[in-house]
């Protein structure tokens, strides 16, 4: 109880605006992925103020007016000459390399945020989709620590009885003992899995513990195994797919682009301006409105720039190391889930016969059973229902592998 109470508090600072339904299946779970992952909604909140920043460079073009109102008298000799005027002063920024230049810079940042926001999203599936295998596992399990228990409480009571007319010894009894407090121990052991991988489940998708589903229904993947895994050379192929290594790829497109763009900053600013408006003092010569074109450059070289050119030619070179880096570990890492999901695929076939042995073992056990022949029927039970955590687990991983596999190369597997 005092875990429960642990558990409670834990997660009762966290809302979810419906209960789950129960039972629960995985594909649910994983549409839920997006909508109560807070990481997302903290890169979703990155990439707004990216575009707001990237709107801040295009406002610096916009047209800007300002009034300018003035009431006085100035001295000529002896006289004392209207100095009033009223002014709208009108002025634009028509082109401004400096301007261009962090135009681009913040696209491509946006950019780089949205691989992150996909990569985020890929990742927040696998692990939910991993927490829900680890909660059907722990109920196979569960299933199988009770049986076994029941299946230690049977032959405790057998010897019970026969060590009461003093058919066994109390060493046999205390064996027996023994043995069901070990199975206790197990049942309980699941029992705490199934508690804790339910909590973890409600933790990845943000809800209250008490919100969690009682059930969650078993996927069946026997289909998946029947098609071939294709070779490696057809993943080996889409690596260059790979989220992260376009997204470094993308990075040096933009550094290389800006050290060209800098290279060519003449500091160029191409302003246009406009006054309308009267005036007291001298009227008759300056009329009512001026218009004007004004271009700057500066002249000579520039310190700042050509610091700035050096930086982003070492940042140039970085990035072009993480990207041969991460391409070697691509490869590596798409090996190593290759293979490991051969064996996984060699493995299920045995997991395969394991049960259909259990399972003719077990309808033999029963059939004896119910004719009241000697029969093993409790332990043909628990080798079953192992069997089938043990082919339910095998199946999960493959999953989980083909899934990450499939991520490696930038594609989002439906599990």
């Amino acid at each position: 109880m005092k875990f429960f109470s642990c558990l409670l508090l834990i997660f009762s600072g966290v809302s979810f605006a419906q209960p789950l339904p129960n039972p629960l299946t995985l594909e649910h779970v994983l549409k839920l992925a997006n909508e109560n992952n807070f990481a997302e909604k903290q890169q979703l909140l990155d990439i707004d103020s990216k575009k707001q920043q990237l709107t801040d460079w295009k406002n610096q073009y916009d047209t800007t007016a300002r009034v300018d109102l003035q009431l006085a008298k100035r001295s000529d000799f002896d006289r004392a000459i209207n100095n009033s005027h009223a002014f709208i002063y009108l002025e634009k920024t028509l082109y401004d390399q400096s301007i261009e230049i962090g135009k681009s810079a913040q696209i491509s940042s946006i950019d780089d945020a949205s691989l992150s926001l996909q990569q985020l999203q890929q990742n927040k599936s696998i692990q939910l989709a991993r927490s829900f295998f680890d909660i059907v596992l722990a109920d196979l399990s569960y299933e199988t620590a009770l049986q076994r228990l029941a299946l230690s409480a049977i032959r405790e009571g057998r010897i019970r009885d026969d060590y009461e007319i003093q058919s066994a010894s109390e060493v046999a009894l205390l064996e027996k003992q023994v043995d069901t407090q070990i199975s206790q121990i197990q049942r309980i052991k699941a029992e705490s899995k199934q508690i804790q991988t339910r909590a973890k489940l409600a933790q990845l998708l943000n809800i209250r513990y008490e919100d969690r589903p009682d059930e969650v229904v078993k996927p069946n993947y026997s289909a998946v195994f029947k098609k071939d895994l294709a070779e490696f050379s057809f993943y080996q192929e889409k690596l260059k797919n790979n989220l992260k290594l376009k997204q470094l790829e993308q990075s040096l497109q933009a550094i290389k682009r800006e050290i060209s763009q800098q290279k060519s900053n003449l500091g160029i600013v191409i302003n246009s301006s406009a006054r309308l408006g009267e005036q007291g003092y001298l009227r008759e010569k300056n009329g009512q409105w001026r218009a004007g074109l004004q271009l700057s450059m500066p002249f000579g070289t520039d310190a700042n720039k050509d610091s700035k050119i050096s930086q982003l030619l070492i940042q140039s070179k970085k990035k072009q190391l993480d990207i041969d880096t991460l391409q070697q570990q691509l490869l590596g890492q798409a090996l190593e889930y290759y293979l490991e999901l051969g064996a996984l695929r060699q493995i299920h076939k045995a997991l395969v016969i394991e049960l259909d042995y259990r399972d003719l073992h077990l309808e033999k056990a029963r059939a004896n059973y119910e004719m009241e022949i000697k029969s093993d029927i409790g332990d043909a039970m628990t080798n079953y229902t192992d069997s089938e955590r043990k082919l339910a687990e095998n199946e999960f991983n493959y999953m989980i592998t083909l899934k990450k596999l499939h991520h490696l190369i930038g594609e989002d597997y439906e599990i």
